[in-house]
């Protein structure tokens, strides 16, 4: 009989003892694949020298002392780790710097102010639909014959006292002039609105804009992702086809098997990226590029005024915790938390036209109590050839909680039975400890097929089960093969019920 215990060697005769500690995986169940939230995003101008590759933060603070407070990254921060109701707790949040690249250029907005105030009244900014940042507000109060100069000047000390404002006020004669805290085509989506809240007190503002320019790269952003699984990636720099398609080249295609799909990594994230786009056509122009794409998901705030990069990270704190804990769960008519809402959405508002906007690639929202309420989570996939009402890598949910669930399980019954071990022929019955047969490699998988229909990632065990083959390589002795189907779960998405109304006659 073999020994039960070598923690002391097998010749040793003399008196001692020995004890030891073997760490094991196995008996473990896999649980959920653990999310993971990337953000590619810039830092304010002034915070451009010496940012890390990496910044993986658990509060906002910790980014806008880096990165800058205002800044994109910053108001992404916000939003996905708030002062309160943190309900990402210990899901991870990184972010990648994204840096200025050529010569990009501020976006300014010049707030030009006549007339003499005629008596004292309380006015106040809204910039990107936002009356105030992080609880500081932008009101500022006009006193009676406040002139021109005086009340520029009450506008940018408002400005500049709201720490995570996007931008920064200055005087020019009797103007003031908010210019964005970074660079670049992002920063062009500034806003600025003077609400008079019904008493104009005498004056009149007009806004001026001239818009940022240039579009940074992210290359070595995405070169920092490393061998880490990030499984949602947030995209704050936009949907110009130079950066939705460097993050389809990176995280390829599971059809081609490449990219981050290539099966000996397999480690693929959904880029969640913004529109405020309102209109089938718009999202079109964008999606049907895109047909065969499994990698980006549009993030839609159709009409609102708030930065659009804004909306991914909406999508990213709902998701990300629905994936973490339920992922056989959808967003379907989950609100955004935190994204300015316009009265009007344009075409989203029909379901019919939302209908379209799916099949052609874009995720939805509806209005629901004037926030944005998700209807569906799609990336841009919509291949001709394949059925509208059952494409392969559409919903978001299908990929992140399903797909990747099960192979994130199936990886660990890997590791634990079958890596490294010594491969045996099936009705052997040996002492020999490490090994491995097929038909002992098909037991296992027959639980973990129970498993997953338990937990709904999968319809149907049985179909799995009997679809299940696993052989030794013909040609080579150390591959050992395995190949199942599994059956995806599906979601209450489309609802009919027939109602046949009769009138009754008689006794």
């Amino acid at each position: 009989m073999a020994a039960i215990s070598t923690s002391v060697d097998l010749n040793r005769v003399s008196a001692i003892v020995g004890y030891e500690i073997q760490a094991t995986l196995e008996g473990i169940k896999a649980g959920n694949l653990p999310q993971r939230i990337g953000v590619l995003a810039e830092a304010n101008s002034l915070n451009q020298s010496g940012l890390p590759n990496s910044l993986n933060f658990t509060t906002s603070k910790e980014v806008g002392e880096i990165m800058g407070y205002g800044s994109p990254a910053y108001q992404i921060a916000r939003i996905l780790r708030p002062i309160s109701g943190d309900l990402l707790g210990g899901i991870p949040t990184v972010i990648y710097p994204v840096v200025e690249d050529g010569t990009p250029t501020v976006t300014t907005s010049t707030i030009a102010i006549t007339g003499t105030a005629s008596k004292t009244a309380t006015h106040k900014l809204i910039i990107n639909g936002r009356e105030q940042v992080d609880g500081a507000n932008y009101s500022f109060v006009v006193e009676k014959d406040d002139a021109p100069a005086a009340v520029a000047q009450k506008i940018i000390d408002t400005v500049n006292a709201v720490l995570g404002a996007p931008a920064i006020g200055t005087l020019s004669t009797n103007d003031a002039v908010l210019t964005s805290k970074w660079k670049g085509l992002t920063s062009a989506e500034l806003n600025v609105v003077i609400d008079q809240q019904g008493e104009a007190a005498g004056l009149d503002y007009a806004v001026v804009n001239v818009d940022g320019a240039g579009t940074p790269s992210i290359a070595t952003a995405l070169g920092n992702l490393g061998d880490e699984w990030t499984t949602l990636l947030i995209n704050a720099i936009g949907t110009d086809t130079t950066t939705l398609d460097a993050l389809e080249g990176v995280n390829g295609d599971p059809n081609a098997k490449t990219g981050r799909y290539e099966p000996t990594f397999f480690k693929p994230f959904v880029a969640l990226v913004g529109s405020t786009l309102s209109t089938l056509t718009g999202l079109t122009a964008i999606t049907d590029a895109r047909k065969s794409e499994v990698t980006n998901a549009i993030c839609p705030a159709p009409n609102s005024t708030g930065f659009s990069f804004e909306a991914p990270a909406n999508v990213a704190f709902i998701y990300g915790k629905i994936a973490q804990d339920t992922p056989q769960s959808d967003p379907i008519n989950q609100l955004y938390p935190d994204m300015p809402t316009p009265d009007d959405i344009g075409e989203f508002s029909d379901p019919s036209k939302r209908d379209q906007l799916v099949k052609v690639g874009s995720s939805t929202v509806k209005i629901n109590s004037s926030r944005y309420q998700i209807v569906d989570l799609v990336t841009t996939y919509h291949p001709d050839e394949e059925p509208a009402t059952a494409t392969l890598f559409r919903w978001v949910r299908d990929l992140v909680g399903l797909d990747w669930n099960i192979k994130y399980s199936y990886s660990l019954e890997e590791e634990i039975f079958v890596v490294g071990k010594t491969i045996i022929p099936n009705g052997k019955t040996v002492s020999a400890a490490n090994t491995i047969s097929p038909d002992r490699w098909k037991a296992r998988l027959n639980g973990l097929a129970d498993e997953l229909e338990d937990r709904a990632l999968i319809a149907d065990a049985k179909f799995m089960k009997e679809s299940l083959q696993v052989q030794i390589g013909e040609s080579n002795p150390n591959r050992f093969e395995t190949t199942f189907k599994a059956q995806r779960t599906g979601i209450a998405r489309v609802l009919a019920t027939t109602n046949q109304t009769l009138f009754k006659f008689g006794g």
